[in-house]
């Protein structure tokens, strides 16, 4: 069973729970008391959500020329092109920073994808949520040539109480349908030009 599925079940099985608890519990409460443990409960959620996406950056959306060039998924002559695309649901608004080689550094949500141009050879990825506390940062090391294009899907995979970034390089086929379903946003310190 995967995690994602393993939390829906609990999910169901709390709401079950819930659903025979509940009448119990407001039968012994007073309504008072439960107005204000649902302001309490319904409070804390809302709080936590600002502080999950409070570090989240706006990044500077790509004009339509370099949109069409990254649809291409064709690297300039004498370079190599990585792309770095999201997609999925599990904390879609939660802001990923994506440094590539130490320098480059940029933020995508889900439906956003970041993409660069870099000489052949070794490079490396580091990623990390933008409130670090809610999940595993991963690394992820690239070997691409000449003419070469890499696509790096990243998504966060729920744990207990932390999730975990999870990298993984696509296939021809998925590189193409991510690169063309996601956004192009521009990096916040773009890659050096060499």
């Amino acid at each position: 069973m995967s995690k994602n599925a393993m939390w829906l079940t609990l999910i169901f099985v709390a709401a079950v729970v819930g659903a025979f608890l509940g009448p119990s519990l407001a039968s012994v409460l007073s309504p008072g008391t439960l107005l204000t443990l649902s302001v309490l409960l319904i409070g804390g959620i809302v709080i936590f959500c600002f502080w999950a996406l409070s570090s989240n950056k706006s990044g500077a959306k790509a004009d339509t020329a370099a949109i069409a060039d990254a649809r291409t998924m064709q690297a300039p002559a004498g370079k190599a092109r990585i792309y770095v695309t999201r997609r999925g649901f599990v904390a879609a608004l939660q802001g990923m920073n994506v440094t590539l080689d130490g320098t480059a550094k940029g933020q995508i949500k889900s439906g956003q994808m970041l993409m660069a141009d870099v000489e052949p050879g070794q490079h490396r990825l580091h990623i990390a949520t933008a409130k670090a506390k809610l999940a595993h940062p991963a690394e992820f090391d690239i070997d691409v040539g000449a003419g070469g294009v890499v696509v790096i899907g990243a998504m966060i995979e729920m744990g207990a109480l932390k999730g975990s970034i999870k990298l993984e390089r696509l296939d021809a086929a998925k590189a193409r349908e991510d690169v063309r379903a996601t956004k192009l946003v521009l990096w916040e310190v773009p890659p050096a030009a060499s």
